[in-house]
């Protein structure tokens, strides 16, 4: 008896300070799980100029990449909160990890959310070009998007510390890091060379009524002792307007890449669309145009998707899209292309979140 009056007290204990942990601190388990089946044509077999092939193959997050994380906040009192995010890229057709390898490559980082004066995050995040193509992209990160001509629109960056804010229709964001990238720089800022994978950057995006533009810039450092003099810089506007279920985008980029000795420009420029109706269909497709510095190196890209919901957890999409490259130009959307040659891409795909 008195064994079962000290369990049951004990388990009383438990329940409790699980009640008290629960209404101070809200942490959730998340995902989603993304593949599908990909024909791309006229992928070289080797080195430029060699024959091209069409293959299939099984693609993992191709409407959004796949996904799996943690995210927690305690409410510290007086509108403060503390906040976390643990969240790991996955390929779902090899079950290995993105991003490099890397644990938690997606998102690793703890903050202060104060809830008027904003959102301070120390650790790997999205980089702030992410931030903003989430939002001016019509076909956000899929794999037929702006992320075939500019990776740093599904980028993250190591080291970093960022803040976000809002303040009603204005967001705001700005972010520094001494490494962006631990794999190439070896770590964070280096001894003697501080410039080495520095990284900052700032975005902003205003609403009136349907309309909505933003503004972002972009700097980052070469990420060697050798190259730490070298700039890759983002200069970016975009805007959309939504009209009952169609919304419409369009954006610009300069992209300057500078050394000591040389300085390359590359313009690019997309619009496009998104409609959702009231039924299971949400259609979007965008067109992008890319314009390197020097001749017959441009390329123009069509994306199509449509996507039926099967329910709010699981859809079903298909994508398609045709690169079309100058004489000089090798961009490909699914595999290396020889110069001037054109590609086209097909994915049939599902998703699930949870």
């Amino acid at each position: 008896m008195h064994l079962a009056r000290t369990s049951i007290a004990l388990a009383s204990a438990v329940l409790a300070l699980s009640t008290t942990a629960h209404a101070q601190t809200n942490v959730q388990l998340y995902g989603l799980v993304d593949a599908g089946v990909e024909y791309v044509n006229k992928v070289r077999t080797g080195g430029v100029g060699s024959p091209t092939d069409d293959i299939v193959r099984v693609q993992s997050g191709s409407a959004q990449s796949s996904r799996f994380g943690l995210r927690g906040r305690e409410d510290l009192g007086g509108g403060l909160s503390a906040v976390f995010a643990l969240e790991s890229g996955i390929a779902i057709d090899t079950g290995s990890l993105s991003q490099g390898g890397r644990l938690f490559g997606r998102h690793a980082y703890v903050g202060l959310n104060h809830k008027t004066l904003g959102e301070l995050q120390l650790g790997r995040q999205a980089s702030v070009v992410y931030d903003y193509g989430v939002q001016y992209d019509p076909v956000t990160a899929t794999r037929y998007s702006a992320v075939v001509f500019d990776l740093m629109y599904a980028g993250r960056v190591d080291n970093a510390v960022k803040y976000l804010g809002k303040f009603g229709g204005l967001n705001v964001g700005a972010q520094y890091s001494v490494g962006y990238d631990s794999l190439i720089a070896g770590g964070s800022e280096v001894a003697g060379a501080s410039r080495v994978g520095r990284q900052m950057g700032v975005h902003a995006s205003q609403a009136i009524g349907p309309l909505q533009f933003g503004l972002l810039y972009d700097r980052q450092n070469g990420a060697s002792v050798g190259t730490q003099h070298n700039t890759l810089e983002r200069m970016t506007a975009g805007a959309f307007y939504t009209v009952a279920r169609l919304k419409l985008f369009a954006s610009y980029q300069r992209q300057r890449a500078e050394t000591p000795a040389l300085r390359r420009d590359t313009d690019l420029y997309w619009v496009g669309a998104v409609h959702a109706g009231p039924s299971p269909w949400t259609f979007s497709g965008g067109l992008y145009f890319n314009d390197p510095d020097g001749s017959a190196n441009k390329s123009t890209m069509l994306t199509l998707m449509a996507s039926y919901a099967l329910s709010k957890r699981t859809d079903l999409y298909s994508e398609v899209a045709f690169m079309k490259n100058q004489d000089a130009a090798m961009l490909g959307m699914g595999g290396a292309v020889n110069p001037g040659d054109n590609q086209g891409g097909a994915i049939v795909g599902i998703r699930h979140r949870f």
